[in-house]
């Protein structure tokens, strides 16, 4: 090889090492593979049309952490979303029902939803079904009946499926109910929004640690995690408005 060539040879192989050590542009991002846009908020879309106003209801079973309020992803899901529907308003309540399996949330839920009105519901759930070892059986008839009563209180949902990290996956058997929510919700035309498999893919390409004993690192991963579920779901369902917008066009 020349040297001039040689020269350029060694330039290139120096760039594309660099940009591999670099971090990517979205940090949040996750490939399609992980996380593709496959439904559309008909009801959501139809209450912005009519009223200019989004509700959203989330519904999980954490404890209320007031001290972590402006942090976490309903937070940021709210800031977000009004930022991507301007002159629109959206709003974001929480209702928790700590502990709960999914059977154990309806009631719950179906309170908060005809109390609160809500055009989209979040509903996380999974994390006491696999923790109590609840048959997948029951846990996916839960889904489809809190699917059920929310769509007839003229609701769209989204169903979120647990956390991930490696040690709580060691103890305990996810996947099934990782994959129930993916068969109930592709069966029900409902958006799965993966958050099991989000954080994994974070944590295995090192963009995020969690499961460190110190409080440094805890609060940097909550803050990395929140910051990217509310922006990613709240691109998310932008998305599915304007996909609900084109299909009742």
């Amino acid at each position: 090889m020349k040297p001039a060539a040689a020269l350029l040879a060694a330039a290139l192989l120096h760039a594309v090492a660099a940009r591999a050590d670099e971090p990517p542009a979205d940090p949040c991002a996750v490939p399609e593979s992980v996380l593709t846009v496959d439904a559309h908020l008909i009801r959501a879309r139809d209450r912005l049309k009519n009223s200019g106003v989004l509700p959203i209801l989330v519904v999980n079973t954490a404890k209320p952490n007031a001290g972590q309020g402006e942090a976490s992803y309903p937070a940021l899901l709210e800031k977000d979303l009004s930022a991507r529907l301007p002159g629109r308003r959206v709003t974001v309540s929480v209702r928790s029902v700590p502990g709960a399996t999914a059977q154990e949330m309806l009631p719950a839920m179906d309170a908060a939803v005809a109390e609160q009105r809500p055009g989209l519901v979040v509903w996380q759930v999974g994390t006491t079904d696999a923790m109590r070892n609840v048959g997948p059986d029951g846990f996916g008839a839960a889904l489809v009946a809190g699917i059920a009563q929310s769509h007839a209180r003229g609701a769209d949902i989204v169903i979120m499926d647990m956390q991930y990290s490696l040690q709580t996956s060691q103890l305990i058997t996810f996947r099934p109910y990782v994959e129930y929510v993916e068969w109930v919700t592709h069966n029900n035309d409902v958006f799965h929004f993966p958050r099991y498999d989000m954080m994994r893919y974070w944590i295995e390409e090192g963009r995020v640690t969690v499961g460190s004993e110190s409080k440094e690192d805890k609060l940097k991963a909550y803050t990395f995690v929140h910051g990217c579920i509310g922006r990613v779901l709240a691109q998310t369902i932008a998305a599915m408005l304007d996909r609900a917008a084109e299909a009742g066009q």
